[in-house]
């Protein structure tokens, strides 16, 4: 026994007269050790994120709900141009506040009750895409032939389709106004605020993310390569034709917001979202791992990806088939590596990707 601790106690001398510069401060499980300094310096960044990016953006999600639901029942009131453009402009404010709740949605990976509510309740284009089932489903509704009652039919994906058509003025998009597809319109701008609500509570009540910092790291790295994986082949892949499943054939009818043209917006969203959490503490946590390369290299990324959102003269579904959407798609691409470069250098695991099979 003696001989033993004596090794063990040699061993850690010299890892600690040696390995300053080349470690990542790891515990020999995984994470970054729990040293004082390194352990507070942990805690306030976690809790900055958690603060200033995650609950803030779920309560101006929920209070943008609540403006949404008043635009809307205006909308049935008083069915004129003024009311369907303040509705329409009241929903792309709040489906663009909630990519930034949905890019750290760490609920989900803390509760499985909270798994299913971002991406069945509050919004169904990762898992149930925008093909015709849905919008059949939908236009029977609005013709009196069918019933609103699946999840899917009172989100987001569903509110976008009750309030705009691309294909279409708004003249002619306020003739499609009846009674059948206003009244539902409502009910779907009072679920998504009822579920946005949910999650607020949540967060504010019972989540245990400030509890442990190692976890609460591990749930937003994890939290975030997902998302930069589904931004790459859902958002942005599948439409520009370049997954496997859709090869060189782009169309349009499969971008996230197609119908009110906000692909874009809601895109450069989620980046202008990552970026926020690793200016709030992620890069900070990333240094303290000694990992500020991989972190670095992030931040790039997505500044490259911003630059690139913000060189579009119009929509992403008026310029779909230019060369500047297979640059975007690459440069998320190499956002999915330098998360997970980056969990690796930290030391924690990468959980399976969701949305891809493995």
């Amino acid at each position: 026994m003696k001989k033993t601790y004596t090794t063990t106690l040699l061993l850690l001398i010299f890892l600690g007269l040696f390995g300053c510069g080349g470690s990542n401060n790891y515990d020999g499980k995984t994470g970054l050790i729990s040293s004082t300094s390194n352990q507070s310096s942990k805690d306030i960044s976690i809790k900055n994120i958690y603060d200033n990016v995650i609950l803030r953006d779920i309560n101006s999600s929920y209070t943008q709900s609540l403006v949404l639901i008043s635009s809307v029942k205006s909308l049935n009131d008083t069915q004129s141009m003024a009311t369907l453009e303040t509705s329409q402009k009241e929903f792309k404010k709040l489906a663009l506040l909630y990519k930034r709740v949905e890019s750290t949605y760490v609920a989900g990976r803390e509760s499985d009750d909270m798994r299913d509510i971002a991406d069945f309740y509050l919004e169904q284009f990762i898992f149930n895409s925008k093909g015709d089932t849905l919008f059949n489903d939908l236009q029977r509704i609005f013709n009196g032939t069918g019933a609103l009652y699946k999840n899917s039919h009172k989100g987001l994906t569903a509110l976008e389709y009750a309030l705009f058509d691309k294909a279409i003025n708004n003249n002619e998009m306020l003739e499609k106004m009846n009674s059948i597809r206003l009244t539902s319109a409502l009910t779907m701008a009072k679920t998504i605020s009822q579920n946005l609500l949910l999650v607020k509570d949540y967060y504010e009540n019972k989540s245990t993310f400030l509890e442990d910092a190692d976890t609460a790291i591990s749930l937003v790295l994890n939290q975030l390569v997902d998302n930069a994986y589904k931004l790459k082949e859902k958002r942005l892949g599948d439409g520009g034709g370049f997954t496997l499943k859709y090869k060189d054939n782009p169309d349009v009818k499969r971008l996230e917001y197609y119908k009110s043209t906000n692909t874009l917006e809601a895109i450069k969203e989620i980046l202008t979202t990552h970026k926020k959490i690793m200016d709030s503490g992620l890069s900070k946590i990333a240094t303290l791992g000694n990992a500020s390369s991989e972190a670095e290299a992030i931040v790039s990324t997505l500044n490259e990806a911003i630059t690139i959102c913000n060189s579009y003269s119009g929509s992403l579904e008026d310029g779909l088939s230019t060369s500047k959407t297979l640059e975007l798609y690459n440069a998320t691409a190499i956002l999915q590596a330098n998360y997970t470069a980056l969990i690796n250098g930290l030391n924690f695991e990468q959980d399976l990707l969701e949305a891809d099979g493995d």
